[in-house]
């Protein structure tokens, strides 16, 4: 059973997560920008890339996926498929899915919207990797070895840089 004070703060996270998301997807104005039509072009194909993504990401996971970074009780630990490249592809699918939505009509606010959910992203796995690692105890050296949503591109891990 998990603290209230850890399910309120991934609520949290989950919350923000979808109220960006319906934002960028429902938010109309028509763009002003240079290039709009190729750009929206641009933006179908990237959304339609993270669409195959995310569903060549879930089987791995299977009966473990959750959109709460909260692991499922009797969870197993996944790093085969895209997990064995990111350990957290899915937020790299909807990262790249919401950067399909702004540059299919590209707004300064959608603009700032990708920006607020990748820092909600951001947080979120590192939350998440947090409760990954007490839960798993192979999951610190998965963590180490894998990058966190871009693949080749690694950095400090669970400590991730909050120290000066």
């Amino acid at each position: 059973m998990q603290p209230v004070k850890e399910k309120i703060k991934a609520y949290i996270f989950v919350s923000i997560q979808f109220l960006v998301l319906a934002i960028l997807l429902f938010y109309q104005y028509k763009s002003g920008w240079r290039h709009a039509d190729l750009l929206k072009i641009i933006g179908e194909a990237i959304e339609t890339i993270s669409i195959l993504g995310i569903l060549f990401a879930a089987p791995t996971i299977r009966s473990s996926l959750t959109v709460m970074p909260i692991p499922k009780f009797g969870a197993q630990l996944g790093t085969g498929g895209l997990y064995k490249y990111v350990r957290h592809p899915m937020y790299s699918m909807v990262i790249l899915f919401a950067l399909g939505a702004v540059l299919t009509n590209i707004t300064y606010i959608k603009i700032l919207l990708l920006a607020l959910l990748i820092i909600d992203l951001y947080y979120k796995s590192i939350f998440e990797d947090k409760l990954l690692s007490n839960k798993f105890k192979d999951y610190t050296k998965y963590a180490k070895n894998t990058p966190r949503f871009i693949p080749f591109i690694k950095k400090k891990v669970l400590s991730e840089s909050h120290e000066s």
